[in-house]
């Protein structure tokens, strides 16, 4: 390297303006260098502003600082200019020590005239102050200097000063100098009124206008004093370890919004200074958007705490525009209880690795082939999970090979002779569980011959699967579901729970004396190198876009010789764009072979050419490859089969695809730790366990010594991810968030009866043993028997009541509880009492479609769907083509998405990307939801609204409205197809029963499809339930007045020959398998009542009694009775009864 650059380097790293590597010749971008590069200032002035900035300095000092700035070297003091700076000395506030001799001295003073609004006579002055106050933004980047610095007090007379120059006027004047239309008169008059400002806020404009003796002015006083931004602040404080308080600090408005004066954001600088406002403990942007106004702001962040406890620390609220505009928020540590200290974690012992063949069984050793010892972290383990009963728990890091662990677990309960217990994987997310189950079913099913299941969510068909499964793969939701009736299960009470897998964490192990294994987090098989950079950009994508680089530079410094390396980025358009600026970079140092691409491109070409996405087609051709949810099966899979293969070297991924891709490699580049939360309208850190498993894909065990880590963060987020990464966090409860939904199901099963009963219940859970470990963060503010005993009397009062409310619980003198129906139907169906109370309140028996739809859409189920950047416009255009309107609707809102994508998918438009994956959940809800929304509405008995709710259920399965043609149920039919059919000569083909009676010929002829299309149709006819209703109306001839009416309906099922068993529904449009269902319903047209309801599941025959009261009067009466299908439309049947 030439010896000026390097010298230059060496400065720049002397001066912290970057990190320079002498030997490789790397550099890293630092914050200070940004800031300069930001500002444009040269490295002499960044290098007086470390020298001289100090805590301790004021306005005297910060001006004189400012002055001795590298860009003023040329100014001079001219010789005719000494007058007219005497005079100018005189003027300004701040005094000067310098003499007028001294460059720095008249800078000094221009730069105060021109805050004072001085008037300057000569001309070559005039030019110089304009020449400063150009150069003013060098002060900016001293007020960033000191946040760098974390100095409390220069910061905040930094930023002042800033705004003093922008505003041009002193902060000692009005605030309300920054309005324009105010005569100075009235200004100088408000000046001299020894008021504070808070004052004005509670005075009337006619106060205002007596006060100046100028009643005229008053009403403009009032308007702009409201103008000015005011902000309210509360904040919520929670210690999450000794050292660490998580802050939710909830931002609201106080000032009316003017485009005019405020444009469409307020910036704001939201800062946490310790007791003695010296130190910065913490720092981030704050932007107020028009928009948002009327809402409520939650910032989440970390902040350190130290022993002894502070009295208190301030958070404050600053302006970056307005001079006088902070709030301030004391935040007292009076009441604080830190947690307690934990336990020591697991010594790793230096065992010998344990061979596979200690498993002593040929068929399970031979599950193993792959390597010939245990890691360290199975050995130790080994014993007490393949030899004992006991209980056990696992804590350790991601990718430390806690899944073998589990295995042993399942080996042992194998082993044991006629062993009738089954065992239950539990996997956080859907796609973790698919992988385990695919892995599992290869593994133990395949090798050793168990039935392995994972479970669907259907209810009945989870059921089918538990009776003659042996090793059950589920998430806690479907099997929460399972067993919230465990005692009517018999096949749940024959289950083990695996050893709970925990990534790093410390967890209270009481009763766990033998089996509690709680590892650090350094205890890898492979160990893990981390870097953590913070780049302090406060706009996310400009932060985004500012990573790409340093992430390139990552890539090659630490996966040399070819290691492959995965990038995680927070979405899919990230994906692309990252993938594109590598494979930019990469071309530019690579010479004429792709630097990333480890195989030949005539290799590479076939596979290139079954790529449907035309940029990963060119971005792969470099060596780099991206995934994400949109793209379609067969790109993830050859992207992922290069890269496993090591033809490429880099893998850009988005950030929800770390769970369930099973891809490791040798550098893991975490680009960004947060994502968009349309909710909040804000952008939020990535849950810690994402952070973990994506982390935990730095690891090949029999390939690599040790693997590395690249953490690119928003610069606050700094601190907080050095002291989580290197140490471990306790866990912590959260039933408290859901503990109303948990005691209603514990009181419909009857293991809660009464108010003790849920005190005691209480006592046993996990929350129980946190609270006295760290009583703050549940809002205890003690830990004596006393506190215990009074917080959970009050937690379970204050439930109950809810409970009470929602009806969903009765209480019985003022002690015992039993559950009501609204309560069971939540609890059976999984949904929450928010949704099934809303569901009461809400129907009523004149609702209409649109009414029902709007009411579906709002179920709290949906309250987490996301809102990502950008989505809004794409609702808004999806709403615009809807059947149904909607009205003031508010894109922002998971709700309105979630109505337009239910009439989206009944209208079948193609929704792409991230709105397709989102559909797919709002669909998987919408059943169950729709079958609670149909026991809510029976239970009110109105007929129609029922009928009108199953009808919904059939549109949800098949995507198409209820006046749609039936026919579009068919695969492959078009809206002109089954026009035609309707307008068939000879005769009208309008339902699938119709089709299927056609004769071949007479069917291709009108159908004019090829051979394998026609297959498709005849199995979907062939599935199209056919089935014949009987009735009788038990001991009908002498029925009475009042009684009860039994009516017997027999079903029978036609069935082909070859069919030995009805199968899932044949739905092309619904995103996952589903088993038919149906309902019989008895109703009275006349009166819209519904008299009896039953929910049926059908094979080939059977025999169902529906009981109802006859009514009170003598006389013949005609009903209806109803057989409604869930998922097909079209053959549903209505017989007329007379009784």
């Amino acid at each position: 390297m030439p010896g000026s650059i390097h010298s230059a380097s060496s400065i720049l790293d002397k001066n912290n303006l970057v990190k320079y590597d002498r030997k490789s010749g790397y550099f890293q971008v630092t914050d200070l260098g940004r800031i300069a590069s930001y500002y444009y200032i040269t490295h002499g002035t960044i290098s007086t502003y470390n020298e001289h900035l100090k805590p301790t300095m004021g306005d005297i000092e910060l001006c004189r600082l400012f002055s001795l700035s590298e860009e003023f070297k040329y100014v001079t003091v001219r010789q005719d200019e000494k007058m007219e700076l005497a005079k100018l000395l005189d003027r300004v506030p701040i005094p000067i020590k310098e003499s007028l001799e001294e460059p720095s001295a008249k800078i000094n003073v221009l730069l105060q005239a021109y805050i004072s609004q001085l008037k300057l006579e000569g001309l070559s002055l005039t030019s110089d102050m304009v020449f400063i106050t150009q150069c003013w933004t060098t002060h900016a980047s001293a007020f960033r200097d000191c946040l760098e610095k974390r100095m409390g007090a220069i910061s905040r007379e930094a930023l002042n000063l800033c705004k003093m120059v922008s505003k041009r006027m002193w902060s000692v004047q009005t605030p309300l100098r920054q309005f324009h239309g105010i005569p100075n008169e009235i200004l100088m008059k408000l000046e001299k009124k020894d008021i504070a400002w808070d004052r004005y806020y509670d005075l009337s404009s006619q106060e205002l206008g007596e006060l100046i003796r100028f009643p005229k002015m008053g009403r403009t006083l009032h308007k702009f004093i409201h103008q000015f931004p005011k902000l309210n602040l509360a904040a919520h404080v929670q210690p999450i370890a000794r050292t660490v308080l998580r802050v939710e600090l909830t931002i609201t408005t106080d000032f009316q919004w003017e485009d005019k004066v405020h444009g469409f954001v307020e910036p704001f600088w939201v800062i946490v200074e310790d007791n003695d406002g010296e130190y910065i403990l913490h720092h981030e942007y704050f932007l107020l958007k028009k928009q948002y106004i009327d809402e409520d702001h939650t910032l989440n962040f970390t902040v350190p705490i130290y022993e002894p406890l502070p009295p208190q620390y301030f958070i404050r609220v600053v302006s970056d525009r307005w001079l006088g505009s902070q709030s301030v928020l004391p935040v007292s540590f009076r009441h604080l209880i830190l947690p307690e200290k934990y336990p020591p974690p697991t010594e790793l012992l230096d065992l010998q690795p344990l061979p596979v063949t200690a498993l002593r069984n040929p068929s399970y050793e031979a599950l193993y082939q792959e390597f010939k010892h245990f890691n360290p972290v199975q050995t130790q383990v080994f014993t007490v999970l393949y030899n004992t009963d006991d209980n056990v728990l696992v804590a350790a890091p991601t990718g430390s090979g806690k899944t073998i662990c589990a295995e042993f677990a399942i080996l042992r309960n194998q082993q044991k002779p006629k062993s009738i217990m089954r065992a239950v994987y539990v996997a956080p997310i859907d796609a973790l569980a698919k992988e385990r189950y695919y892995d599992w079913k290869r593994k133990f099913g395949e090798g050793l011959g168990m039935r392995v299941v994972e479970l669907t969510g259907e209810t009945t068909t989870d059921l089918k699967l538990l009776e003659k499964s042996q090793l059950i793969v589920s998430t806690p939701e479907k099997w929460d579901a399972l067993s919230r009736r465990w005692k009517q299960r018999k096949h749940i009470q024959q289950h083990f729970p695996l050893p709970l897998q925990m990534p790093r964490i410390w967890v209270n192990g009481s009763g766990l004396p033998h089996g509690l294994f709680n590892f650090p987090p350094g205890v890898r098989p492979v160990p893990l190198e981390i870097h953590i950079q913070g780049i302090d950009i406060s706009n996310f994508e400009a932060r985004m876009q500012a990573m790409t680089k340093p992430t390139y530079t990552a890539v090659v410094q630490h996966a040399k010789n070819e290691k492959p390396a995965i990038v995680f980025v927070p979405t899919r358009k990230h994906a692309r764009l990252t993938a594109v600026d590598l494979m930019t970079y990469s071309s530019v140092d690579g010479g004429e072979k792709p630097m990333f691409l480890l195989q030949s491109a005539e290799k590479l070409e076939p596979f290139i050419f079954r790529i449907k996405e035309p940029m990963l087609r060119e971005t792969l051709q470099y060596g780099v490859g991206y995934l994400h949810e949109g793209l379609t099966n067969t790109d993830q899979d050859i992207v992922r089969t290069l890269f496993e293969t090591g033809w490429i070297q880099v893998c850009v991924m988005s950030s929800s695809m770390c769970w369930g891709v099973p891809l490791s490699a040798h550098l893991v580049v975490v680009m960004g730790t947060q994502y968009y939360d349309g909710r909040e309208n804000a952008h939020t850190d990535y849950p810690v366990t994402d952070l973990l498993q994506m982390m935990g894909h730095a690891s090949r065990p029999l390939v690599d010594n040790s693997g590395k880590c690249v953490i690119l963060c928003h610069a606050p987020r700094k601190e907080y991810y050095k002291k989580f990464l290197y140490e471990a966090f306790p866990v912590e409860s959260h039933l408290h968030h859901f503990l109303h939904d948990n005691l209603n199901a514990e009181i419909v099963v009857g293991v809660i009866e009464n108010k003790q009963d849920a005190v005691d219940y209480l006592t046993w859970t996990f929350m129980y043993r946190r609270l006295t470990q760290n009583p703050n963060y549940y809002n205890l503010q003690g830990v004596s028997r006393r506190h215990l005993s009074d917080h959970l009397s009050e937690l379970v009062e204050n439930t109950l009541t809810d409970l009470e409310a929602s009806k969903c619980v009765a209480i019985e003198e003022d002690i015992e509880l039993s559950p009501l129906n609204l309560g069971m139907i939540a609890s059976y169906y999984y949904i929450s009492c928010t949704t099934i109370e809303h569901f009461s309140t809400s129907l009523t028996a004149k609702t209409k479609m649109k009414g029902l739809l709007e009411v579906l859409a709002s179920a709290s189920e949906y309250a987490h769907l996301p809102i990502r950047p950008g989505e809004e416009e794409l609702i808004r255009k999806l709403i615009n083509h809807q059947r149904f309107s909607f009205e003031n609707p508010k894109c922002t809102d998971p709700h309105v998405k979630v109505n337009a994508l239910l009439q989206a998918h009944f209208s079948r438009q193609v929704v792409g990307g991230n709105l397709a994956v989102d559909q797919r959940e709002v669909l998987l809800s919408a059943s169950r939801l729709l079958r609670a929304m149909v026991d809510v509405i029976s239970s009110n008995g109105w007929l129609s609204l029922a009928l009108l709710a199953m009808e919904v259920s059939q549109m949800v399965t098949q995507g198409l409205w209820d006046r749609d043609p039936v026919l579009l149920q068919i695969p492959h039919f078009t809206k002109d197809l089954a026009k035609k059919c309707q307008e068939n000569h000879g005769k009208s083909i309008e339902a699938v029963f119709d089709l299927a009676d056609m004769e071949d010929d007479e069917r291709r002829e009108l159908l004019q499809m090829p051979d394998s299309q026609l297959i498709d149709v005849a199995q979907f006819c062939n599935r199209y339930p056919n089935i014949d209703l009987t009735y009788d109306v038990v001991e009908g001839d002498s029925l009475r007045a009042g009684e009860d009416v039994s009516l017997q309906v027999t079903l029978e099922r036609d069935l082909l020959e070859s069919r030995t068993e009805v199968g899932p529904v044949d739905a092309h449009r619904y995103p996952k398998t589903k088993e038919e269902g149906w309902w019989l319903v008895v109703g009275d047209t006349k009166s819209n009542q519904l008299l009896a309801i039953k929910r049926v599941s059908l094979q080939r025959k059977a025999k169902v009694k529906l009981d109802f009261a006859a009514p009170g009067e003598a006389g013949k009466k005609s009903y209806t009775l109803y057989f409604m299908c869930d998922s097909y439309l079209g053959c549903d049947q209505e017989i007329y009864l007379h009784c």
